[in-house]
């Protein structure tokens, strides 16, 4: 393979890495958006999948190139998670009661 023929070829590699990157970064984005703004429903699937479903959530932020543990912190911070059945609050209070 000659030096142009394998730089193109990692290019191509490294577009498509980028590519994938970003696809993987607008699943995070619309899941925060719908949180924070979304209908009740949305809010609720996207809470569920930001803060209770550890394997798609940490293989789609390991997808975007994103720490899981990180961006979950900081998505506490910026907001409140919506309420299903018992608040959040009420949950985290019985749990640290217990």
């Amino acid at each position: 393979m000659s030096a142009s023929a394998h730089a193109s070829s990692q290019e191509a590699v490294t577009e498509e890495l980028i590519g994938e990157r970003r696809l993987w970064t607008a699943v995070v984005v619309m899941a925060v958006e719908d949180w924070r703004n979304g209908t009740l429903r949305s809010r609720r699937e996207a809470q569920q999948f930001l803060f209770e479903n550890d394997k798609d959530f940490n293989a789609v932020c390991a997808s975007a190139g994103l720490d899981p543990s990180n961006l979950r912190a900081k998505l506490l911070k910026i907001g409140h998670r919506v309420e299903m059945g018992n608040s959040w609050r009420e949950a985290m209070r019985d749990r640290l009661a217990a």
